[in-house]
């Protein structure tokens, strides 16, 4: 009769890595869902953040997200700052990044199924996203496209040629702005 017994090296140890990592995503996709509908209104600090970073067409835009959406981008601002971010242009970018799903362009309802659809059916997000000429394919096209819109805004309001860029290609990890993408990534 054969042993049934394992090696050490044969012996299941509990969840993989790509199980942990799943596990953690799920868990910190449910926690973004929470901070999105319990956002803490903006403080004097964040104001005076606003006041001295940026114009007044960029806190008027600033203005169009929604909360959440400000308050992640006061996150970035400040993880920037953390790492020895001094670049006006770059902290900048970071509060406007992104502001092309302000003014109600992309609504709370939307973010769950494109954050699913990029992982598991991209085609179908890409299907969705395709043009923004249907009441129900909007919401989508405009998350998808949200740098783009967010510069377009930005370049409207008077802000920078650089800062634009950066808000345009802030999902690049390799652009100009790969700095404001690796941070808006971790937090």
């Amino acid at each position: 009769m054969a042993d049934s017994a394992t090696s050490d090296g044969d012996r299941d140890t509990g969840p993989s890595r790509g199980m942990l990592a799943a596990m953690h995503a799920a868990r910190y996709r449910v926690w973004q869902v929470w901070r999105s509908l319990t956002p803490r209104p903006l403080d004097a600090n964040d104001r005076a953040i606003l006041e001295q970073t940026l114009p007044p067409g960029g806190r008027a835009l600033f203005a169009t997200m929604s909360l959440n959406d400000q308050r992640h981008s006061l996150t970035v601002y400040r993880a920037l700052l953390a790492r020895g971010c001094a670049d006006p242009e770059m902290l900048a970018a970071a509060l406007l990044h992104d502001s092309g799903k302000g003014g109600g362009r992309v609504r709370f309802w939307v973010r769950p199924p494109v954050v699913l659809l990029k992982a598991f059916a991209p085609g179908v997000l890409a299907w969705l996203a395709r043009d923004d000429h249907s009441w129900f394919r909007r919401p989508f096209y405009n998350a998808w496209r949200h740098a783009e819109i967010g510069a377009d805004l930005a370049a409207a309001a008077g802000l920078t040629e650089r800062v634009v860029t950066l808000i345009r290609t802030h999902h690049q990890p390799n652009g100009p702005a790969a700095e404001l993408h690796a941070v808006d990534d971790e937090v």
